[in-house]
């Protein structure tokens, strides 16, 4: 799934800013259940960044979610009628995080720079 230059700053700052917190029930969840609690993690960790930062939520949920399936965070099963559940996988989540928070040229560039460039990058990007 391809992000805007917005979206990609929105989903660097929740994998650097909340996403190592999350902490799930081990039971079975439905994708769009997942892209919801995953979404609204994101929100609410960017609120403070304005209204199209928020409004990038859904799109990044969605994608995160996808990497996070495709490297084993959360664990799939097929159903009965065909339907796929997933199950959060503690372990594998928190090195998926770990990755990609070390592989992020966006963290990096803000580790670098402080935490006033968060401020400044979503400021320009909102500009936009």
């Amino acid at each position: 799934m391809s992000l805007s230059e917005l979206e990609e700053h929105v989903l660097a700052y929740y994998l650097e800013n909340g996403a190592a917190d999350l902490n799930m029930v081990g039971r079975f969840w439905p994708r769009g259940e997942l892209v919801l609690v995953i979404e609204d993690k994101v929100q609410l960790a960017t609120r403070k960044f304005g209204v199209r930062a928020n409004l990038a939520g859904p799109k990044v949920a969605r994608a995160l979610l996808e990497i996070l399936i495709e490297r084993g965070a959360f664990s799939t099963v097929k159903g009965d009628h065909g339907s796929t559940m997933h199950q959060y996988q503690k372990d594998a989540y928190r090195t998926c995080i770990g990755e990609l928070q070390a592989s992020n040229p966006i963290i990096a560039k803000a580790r670098a720079a402080g935490p006033g460039w968060w401020d400044e990058a979503f400021a320009a990007l909102q500009k936009g």
